[in-house]
């Protein structure tokens, strides 16, 4: 669809707004952040794209252009149903008076015919409607119900409280309607839902992702002749100056000056007073923008400097067609949006594995994850070739998840947490094992051929009358989850650990530690994390010791596999493994 910007543009000349600076004025100089984003919705809309995230930082203008946004579309575009939803009641007060404000100062010409506007709704002569709802207050799940909506806008979504809300408000968003329009715009507070939504918006193929940085604004650089710019540029970039201004350079093709630098500095210095807190609220580039350091478990620049890599690979995407038996079960070639399995190295006969395998807790899109990762070991290294990770499955089928990447990826160690569902994973497998055995023949082969090729980590117990003994699996406890974390921050910070996944490197960096608690906060996620930590310690007790006997590592095996063509030629495909062996059709 075409939105007519030069119209907007026009209509918005003749709002009023009040300015912290200069009192009540016109809003016809826009700043270049406003119409930076204005000019994304409007490319986005073109490609049929109706659905909007925007990363913003602070003071940029974005929700002031957003509410003129609000009048305008539901002016010109007749029946909506519109949804205003604020993160507070102070500032959907503030915000009814702000629109209320835009349509007093209007001339005659853009009058816009009202029918009543009051604390709950704007209502005009054109049948469209403009509700007003409060996220962080609301009874759970209530936000979407009862509503067909055609038009939303989201604001300062990161402190939304009533995430059940969320997802109620989404399920009731009209998806063919040629007018609908959705905004969700907010700074970043941490690893949340937003950050969740952002990071949804950057895959999809119907949403799209807008980050806009401070230095779209055109008045934030320093006068040259001010003693701003004397006193805070000296010449040359600090090495962390360095980094983002290239990044910036490369994502977005910016190109930042010494006025900005000097900015930027003065706006930390003596405004802010805090670097962690200047990158949320002013953040360079997106990565910033969700990560306040100080209390991070794993190194800022590390996960950066992984996650610039991570972005270089390109795995191949699969999904598990579920049967009623695991026999049943097909490994098919998927999209990046519909995958659940990624394979970045396909399983090698001679190489060496361990699998982490964490088990889900919730079924909901901000639930906790079934993830299993799977990493090639050398006695010197770990390296990502695999992962799994989706949160609609059932605890069975996770276990024939499980059996079929240990079988596939021969010569591993599976480490399974057993908190929770992960008593029942087991069992599953154990039943898997005996259905097998009883089966016989070609097909009860095949299967016991891929549940025999794992080994279990043997957890030691103390909690028992008899004794130490050993468990399968892995109790997370505060004490052992701060031994398994450990191994994998030793591990990825002394550059031992590959890690390809651009999604467990953001749950990384959301990771905090508060006080003895290492997690990530409120309801960020960090299943991935935590399967890779389930690997890291499997290695660490139980496999890196045996490599390190047989001199297995990183250069010699890397070697070894170049060297053998035969061996290479005995590399299975995961996705054809179970058929290959005769454990389904041909």
């Amino acid at each position: 669809m075409k939105f007519d910007l030069g119209r907007f543009y026009k209509f918005c000349s003749q709002l009023r707004i009040e300015t912290k600076e200069e009192g009540l004025k016109k809003l016809d100089v826009l700043l270049g952040t406003q119409t930076y984003v204005m000019n994304e919705i409007a490319k986005g809309l073109e490609d049929d794209v109706h659905h909007f995230v925007i990363l913003k930082g602070r003071q940029l203008g974005i929700t002031t252009i957003s509410l003129a946004l609000d009048l305008y579309w539901h002016f010109t575009h007749p029946g909506l149903q519109g949804t205003l939803t604020t993160d507070t009641e102070e500032n959907r007060d503030m915000f009814r008076s702000t629109l209320g404000m835009y349509m007093d100062g209007l001339p005659k010409e853009w009058k816009i015919p009202l029918v009543g506007h009051n604390r709950n709704s704007l209502t005009l002569k054109n049948r469209s409607r403009l509700f007003y709802q409060v996220a962080g207050l609301r009874a759970k799940g209530s936000l979407g119900r009862g509503k067909a909506i055609t038009f939303l806008h989201g604001t300062e979504t990161s402190s939304w409280g009533d995430e059940e809300g969320l997802a109620s408000l989404l399920a009731s968003l009209a998806e063919k309607n040629p007018d609908r329009l959705y905004t969700f715009e907010s700074t970043a507070r941490g690893f949340n839902m937003f950050h969740d939504m952002y990071v949804t918006a950057k895959r999809a193929r119907t949403q799209r992702a807008i980050f806009c940085g401070w230095w779209h604004n055109q008045y934030y650089m320093a006068d040259p002749d001010g003693p701003v710019y004397k006193v805070y540029w000296d010449g040359k970039l600090k090495p962390e100056e360095k980094e983002w201004v290239k990044d910036i350079k490369k994502l977005y093709g910016v190109e930042i000056n010494s006025r900005q630098i000097a900015w930027w500095r003065w706006k930390m210095a003596e405004v802010i007073e805090d670097e962690a807190l200047m990158h949320q609220e002013f953040p360079p580039t997106e990565d910033y923008a969700f990560v306040m350091t100080g209390s991070n478990f794993f190194s800022n620049s590390r996960c950066t400097d992984a996650m610039k890599e991570a972005r270089k690979q390109h795995p191949d995407y699969y999904r598990y067609s579920m049967g009623a038996m695991f026999q049943d079960t097909e490994v098919i070639k998927s999209t990046e949006k519909l995958a659940t399995l990624k394979i970045w190295e396909e399983p090698i006969d001679t190489a060496y594995y361990v699998i982490g395998a964490d088990p889900a807790y919730g079924s909901s899109d901000w639930a906790d994850r079934f993830c299993v990762q799977v990493y090639r070991v050398y006695a010197d290294a770990l390296e990502q070739v695999a992962e799994f990770a989706t949160s609609e499955l059932n605890t069975y089928q996770f276990a024939w998840v499980i059996c079929h990447l240990a079988g596939a990826y021969k010569n591993s160690t599976l480490n399974l947490e057993v908190n929770g569902p992960g008593q029942a994973v087991i069992n599953e497998i154990r039943n898997l094992k005996r259905h097998a055995a009883a089966l016989g023949g070609e097909v009860g082969h095949g299967l016991m051929a891929v549940l025999s090729s794992m080994k279990n980590y043997l957890w030691r117990r103390n909690d028992n009358l008899g004794g130490p003994t050993n468990s399968l699996g892995y109790l997370t406890t505060s004490q052992t989850k701060e031994r398994m974390m450990n191994y994998m921050k030793d591990y990825f910070e002394r550059n031992m650990m590959t890690i390809r996944s651009t999604e467990c490197l953001e749950e990384m960096k959301g990771i905090v530690r508060d006080g003895g608690v290492i997690a990530a906060p409120g309801r960020g996620k960090d299943d991935r994390a935590i399967a890779t930590a389930l690997a890291a310690v499997a290695y660490a007790e139980q496999v890196q010791p045996q490599l390190i006997m047989m001199k297995l590592n990183r250069e010699t095996s890397r070697h070894l596999d170049d060297k053998t063509p035969e061996q290479l030629a005995t590399q299975r495909n995961v996705s054809t493994y179970l058929k290959r062996i005769g454990v389904y059709g041909q």
